[in-house]
């Protein structure tokens, strides 16, 4: 594969087979959350989500998964954390109705359409969206790494 040929570290683009493994599971995750947030369900658009993508950084770490997989799986949890409500508002047309259909900000602001708080977090979701799968992906991926370096010197000792 062209991947595994262009690699400086196995740490940047992982294994083939984690790396599939990550996008699956991050596919599937986002896929059942989008499913629930479409039924009304609350699917914790909230500080779960941010331990959910330290996870799966850390579980990419230890996997092999590489870090550049890592980030990019995470950067689609942040799109789709800050543009998914809006969306669903939109397409769904009970935007004006609630909150719960714009997307995370720190202000208390609101955009006046929904099709303009739907831009508004995909803005948010492209600028904050990499700022966290960057900082979580570095910080879990480093964490997995390392797990997985001191257990197999554990294993290896015995």
């Amino acid at each position: 594969m062209v991947l595994e040929s262009v690699r400086a570290s196995p740490h940047i683009v992982g294994e083939s087979t984690a790396r599939e493994l990550l996008a699956l599971t991050v596919v599937g995750l986002l896929l059942l959350a989008s499913l629930g947030f479409a039924l009304g369900l609350d699917v914790g658009l909230s500080l779960w989500w941010i331990a959910l993508a330290l996870g799966i950084a850390v579980a990419a770490g230890f996997g092999s998964a590489g870090l550049v997989p890592a980030v990019g799986s995470l950067w689609l949890v942040g799109l789709w954390w800050f543009a998914l409500p809006p969306l669903v508002g939109s397409l769904t047309g009970r935007w004006a109705e609630s909150t719960r259909y714009n997307h995370p900000r720190m202000l208390g602001y609101g955009y006046e359409s929904a099709r303009a708080e739907l831009l508004g977090g995909i803005e948010y979701g492209f600028k904050y969206g990499l700022l966290f799968a960057v900082v979580i992906g570095l910080v879990g991926y480093a964490v997995g790494m390392i797990s997985s370096r001191l257990s197999m010197r554990t294993n290896e000792s015995r």
